[in-house]
């Protein structure tokens, strides 16, 4: 369905099925609910649903054997990044989930000397997306702090540390 024959539809409701066809939606579709939680909801609902989302990227890096570490769910974790994406209201609400990300992958590489192009890509993006939104936000002096510890954090590799300072220093002009 295209969205104008949407919109011609939504134009023909009056007021009262228009509210009836939304109460159903959000009775119906979880993604729906989801939305207006997170839209209508309180800071506190909202960390409630960023809290669990770092628990599951947490989880996907996690492993049990340091002879032979499982690879990290690199596709699970962007999933629930997207995921979580969509449902944000406040775009500087995901600057804490991708500098996560970053100190999660980072701390996986260091922990278990796991060096993948897949998780350096993971570590660049999830931090250069993060740098983004944080200039955009201009909350430079609140995350300051993290981001340096996030590049002191990839010193192990090189090619990395590099990019991870380019970065760095693109928003922090000193």
């Amino acid at each position: 369905m295209r969205k104008s024959t949407f919109v011609k539809h939504i134009n023909q409701l009056d007021e009262t099925e228009l509210r009836e066809e939304l109460t159903m939606l959000y009775d119906k579709i979880p993604a729906v609910l989801q939305f207006y939680k997170m839209e209508l909801g309180t800071a506190e609902v909202r960390q409630k649903t960023y809290a669990k989302a770092k628990k599951e990227i947490e989880a996907k890096y996690k492993t049990k054997s340091y002879r032979r570490p499982r690879r990290p769910r690199i596709q699970k974790v962007k999933k629930i990044i997207s995921e979580l994406k969509k449902l944000s209201v406040f775009s500087y609400d995901m600057i804490d989930i991708y500098l996560f990300n970053t100190e999660c992958a980072l701390k996986f590489s260091n922990e278990y000397n796991y060096f993948s192009q897949p998780l350096f890509n993971v570590i660049k993006n999830s931090f250069a997306s993060a740098l983004e939104l944080i200039d955009h936000n201009q909350m430079q002096e609140d995350y300051e702090e993290r981001c340096q510890n996030v590049v002191t954090d990839s010193h192990y590799i090189y090619d990395l540390k590099n990019e991870m300072l380019t970065l760095f220093n693109g928003v922090y002009k000193s």
